[in-house]
């Protein structure tokens, strides 16, 4: 009977097989499983963050008006320059004094975030004025304006902003949700809030880390490594280096919004920058988004087009200028790019790159005051 090693020889023919000893594979074949390695796992992390919508919870933390302390002297509704007041000769002792006139009422001091008495010029009485170039209202004075710089090569697109009410400058989370993956088009978010000129945000839902409140409402506090753009319920605007910023401490002085892009673009006295605190990348020349800020309940929108033949785009040096140009005492970079996107009314009215994509939430001026 043939013993379990005959057995073996006799199915292999008597010899025993030798293991086979492989060289090493090409340099090609290895870049190439190493590549597909590689997307697989870009693709495993862009399906939760980027492909798949994911609507997610605030905090829970909210601030209001009430969060502001008031302490400026109440605004004069009057623009008007009082006469000198003239001091009247004292009465002779035997002559009958005159009645004692009604005292002048004091100025009625605005609730915090109102800008009605401030801008009274500004609005209307009621009627609705809207045209391409101007919508006013009694809540709002808003100006279009679209210029090519030719210092620049670039269109520029302007939008002058009063608001009677802070509320009337909002911010819009894309298809009214918070979370990861979930994206809008500007023009339908703009047509769905009635808004008179909707701008894109800072893209929060593409990355997982920065501070987001909108509206008065804390939704994500995480590590920042940017320039954070906080505006007040009392109108006020200020940018704060990453690493000086508190989200509970500002949340705490009244944020009604706080975005996290950047970087700043002008210096404390409104001047025009040549340092930033951003990347190289982020300083190229590229289709822009910024905020401007004037003064409590005067802002603004601008806008410029980039990636085009007749319209390159502006680097961030070149950016800051304009900013100071237009008279802006504050200004902030927002998501650029194919992002930069600018609705009047509910059409899209400048020309993005790429024809620009949806995003994640928007900055409008909406003809609505919220008590």
């Amino acid at each position: 009977m043939p013993t379990a090693k005959g057995r073996h020889a006799q199915k292999t023919g008597g010899q025993h097989k030798r293991p086979v000893i492989r060289g090493p594979r090409p340099a090609w074949v290895l870049a190439v499983a190493h590549a597909l390695a590689l997307g697989i796992a870009l693709v495993l992390y862009a399906l939760p963050h980027h492909v798949i919508p994911s609507v997610q919870e605030s905090t829970g933390v909210v601030s209001s008006r009430q969060s502001i302390q008031r302490t400026a002297a109440p605004i004069v509704t009057s623009e008007a320059t009082p006469e000198p007041v003239q001091m009247a000769a004292e009465p002779a002792a035997d002559t009958e004094a005159e009645a004692t006139p009604e005292p002048t009422p004091a100025p009625t001091e605005e609730p915090v975030g109102s800008f009605r008495n401030k801008f009274a010029d500004k609005f209307t009485d009621g009627e609705v004025i809207r045209t391409h170039s101007e919508y006013r209202s009694a809540n709002l004075y808003v100006t279009f304006q679209k210029k090519y710089f030719d210092e620049l090569l670039s269109r520029v697109y302007f939008v002058d902003i009063y608001v009677a009410d802070i509320t009337c400058l909002r911010s819009a989370l894309a298809q009214d949700k918070y979370g990861r993956g979930i994206k809008e088009w500007v023009t339908k978010a703009a047509k769905r809030h009635k808004a008179v000129a909707t701008m894109n945000g800072d893209y929060f839902g593409s990355r997982d880390f920065g501070v987001v409140v909108r509206n008065g409402t804390l939704y994500r506090e995480k590590k920042n490594i940017r320039d954070v753009a906080v505006l007040y319920w009392d109108g006020r605007f200020e940018i704060i280096p990453p690493e000086d910023f508190d989200a509970m401490t500002v949340m705490e002085n009244g944020a009604y919004q706080c975005w996290h892009f950047g970087p700043r673009l002008l210096d404390d006295e409104g001047h025009a920058m040549t340092k930033f605190n951003a990347d190289a990348r982020m300083l190229k020349t590229h289709p822009r988004s910024a905020f401007g800020y004037f003064e409590p309940g005067h802002y603004c929108f601008v806008v410029v087009d980039g990636r085009h033949e007749e319209s390159r785009g502006v680097d961030m040096v070149k950016l800051s200028a304009l900013m100071e140009k237009l008279g802006c005492t504050a200004a902030y970079n927002l998501d650029g790019g194919q992002t930069s996107l600018l609705a009047r009314y509910d059409t899209l009215w400048n020309r993005p790159s790429g024809g620009g994509k949806s995003t994640s939430d928007f900055i409008m001026v909406v003809d609505d005051v919220v008590n």
